[in-house]
């Protein structure tokens, strides 16, 4: 289990005890243990094995004692029992954008909901209305993030399926059993929401990796078990399909198991005309059983005179036409991104220090970071006044000169207002290295007033990049709606960057707005939008979404030396 597992029975453990009305310092000791194991830098399981965990700040004897049965169980005594107490169904109720506990709680314990169908028939037969705090509106409100959720089905945020991915991939390789790994189907194309998660092994024996992996902590029931497949379901919801191949078809299965299907079509049939046939198993000439490529993709597409394509790009949309034709986009590497654009300490909500900040990036090989923490309108983070920002810009420039190794650039995500006004003085921005523009309240504006509201902002000529630019929460909020196009335009013609937001509720830009930006012009960057050091590998999702943009290097700030990254949006400095 990684850290977000802990970090999510912990806070449901917190929420669901406010539901049942349990004391406030019993909930705020879980909550207080949440953002310690969420911002952690190491994995928690390496503070377990020191048996340092009370020397953890928030985590006392019992709550060390509740992690311990997490890592055995995946779940632990005092979490079991208010699932009991209560319903299940009211972590359902939690995803409902706009209630939270103190209003689950009300409608839990006056009307009797805990689930999201009792919900539903409340809000439609008015009777959430009638609750103190709660009117139509909220009804309105409740019924369409009903709805919302119902479009998103089953499916899981990337960043969250990811993360699940690697921890169980991490523990099936330590096995000597296995030869090959490799995460497979939609988190490896970088799809937005994720199914199932899909791992492919390669292994001699492979009976001891599906027993191993039924036996996970994290596994709360085994769907299906055989000889080459195995299918669980995890504690969290999330259903995981094993499969395990001879290694020497290991190239062939992991392309077939990472899809899409739309790009498989779509290849069968350039290899029909070619007289081959493709499966799992590997290229083969029609009239034979032997493959002809199966070790490698990079096999199997050179066996259909294909260059290698991408896992990012392989969705069915013309990709391998340009394969065929040699011009395939050459994408972003990792290793090309020389900084981090979008980042918070403590001097607002997050949760180390500018010098730890820029410790943890230079530790990642970046050149520069800008630190951007929030201006005084988002009060609930703790936002900066004038004066706090001046200060604040003062001891950026002191850690800069005290740092080697790296470049700390003064910044702040400055609040775009309802009107268009710019939550700061504008002396003081006009200071500041990088200025990052967002939106955080006032979501409804109908699509006119939200568009005049984001072109007033850049026209006072003193934001560098809209961050997080359709405002949306992976799995959790719509954007609000605008102009995107005429934004686009005046981002091009005013010199203001796109941001592509890496954080793991975000992705935000997706990869779709990022691709139609590039094509009219529009300066990209990318940002983690990190909260702590752990944080910072955030921006890896960014870097995923601009591949399947179809971005190459120098569409991107971020893979600027820190001088030029500065004069793409500021040319006078």
């Amino acid at each position: 289990m990684n850290n977000r597992d802990y970090a999510r029975v912990l806070q449901e453990i917190a929420q669901l005890m406010e539901i049942s009305g349990e004391n406030r310092f019993k909930i705020r000791a879980f909550e207080n243990a949440t953002r310690t194991v969420e911002t952690l830098p190491e994995e928690l399981e390496a503070v377990m094995d020191r048996g340092d965990l009370k020397e953890l700040k928030g985590i006392g004897a019992s709550i060390a004692q509740d992690l311990l049965q997490i890592r055995q169980h995946g779940t632990c005594d005092i979490h079991r029992s208010l699932l009991e107490r209560l319903d299940p169904g009211l972590l359902d109720m939690l995803r409902v954008q706009g209630l939270g506990p103190k209003r689950i709680k009300l409608v839990y314990h006056e009307l009797g909901v805990s689930n999201l169908d009792a919900l539903k028939e409340a809000a439609e037969s008015g009777r959430l209305r009638e609750l103190k705090g709660l009117g139509a509106k909220t009804e309105e409100k409740v019924l369409a993030e009903i709805e919302r959720l119902a479009r998103g089905g089953d499916r899981t945020p990337l960043p969250q399926a990811r993360h699940v991915a690697e921890s169980l991939r991490d523990q099936l390789a330590a096995l000597p059993q296995t030869e090959r790994i490799a995460i497979a189907g939609s988190i490896r194309r970088g799809r937005e929401t994720i199914g199932d998660v899909d791992l492919l092994v390669s292994s001699m024996d492979p009976a001891p990796i599906h027993q191993t992996f039924c036996g996970l902590t994290e596994v709360k029931e085994v769907l299906v078990s055989g000889d080459t497949k195995t299918s669980v379901r995890l504690h969290n919801g999330i259903q995981v399909d094993l499969r395990t191949v001879k290694d020497e078809v290991f190239g062939s299965a992991l392309h077939y198991f990472t899809g899409s299907k739309e790009h498989h079509i779509e290849l069968r049939t350039r290899a029909k005309r070619q007289g081959l046939r493709v499966s799992e198993y590997g290229v083969f000439r029609d009239d034979e059983d032997t493959p002809i490529a199966s070790h490698t993709e990079e096999e199997l597409y050179q066996a259909l005179g294909l260059p290698y394509i991408p896992p990012e790009l392989r969705e069915g949309r013309g990709e391998i036409e340009s394969a065929a034709r040699h011009e395939l986009p050459v994408l972003l590497q990792p290793d090309q991104i020389r900084g981090d654009g979008h980042m918070h300490t403590t001097e607002t909500d997050g949760r180390h220090s500018i010098e730890e900040m820029a410790l943890a990036a230079r530790d990642l090989g970046y050149e520069f970071i800008v630190i951007t923490d929030h201006s005084q309108a988002v009060r609930v983070a703790n936002g900066m006044t004038p004066e706090r920002f001046r200060e604040h810009m003062a001891r950026i420039r002191e850690a800069d000169g005290r740092v080697e190794g790296i470049r700390i650039l003064t910044g702040i995500e400055v609040d775009i207002l309802k009107d268009g006004t710019l939550d700061m003085d504008h002396d003081l921005l006009a200071e500041a290295d990088w200025v990052v523009g967002s939106i955080h309240s006032h979501f409804n504006q109908a699509p006119d007033q939200m568009t005049e509201r984001l072109l007033r902002g850049m026209r006072t000529g003193l934001l560098s990049c809209l961050g997080h630019p359709t405002g949306r929460i992976l799995g959790g909020r719509d954007g609000y709606r605008y102009d995107f196009d005429a934004i686009v335009e005046a981002c091009v013609e005013l010199g203001v960057a796109l941001e592509l937001n890496g954080s793991s509720g975000r992705l935000d830009l997706n990869a779709e707005l990022a691709e139609k930006a590039h094509r009219q012009g529009a300066m990209l960057v990318l940002g983690s939008d990190a909260h702590s050091t752990a944080g910072l590998h955030d921006l890896s999702f960014a870097v995923q979404q601009a591949r399947r943009a179809g971005l190459p290097a120098e569409a991107i700030l971020n893979t600027l030396p820190v001088d030029a990254f500065l004069k793409a949006t500021r040319p006078d400095l």
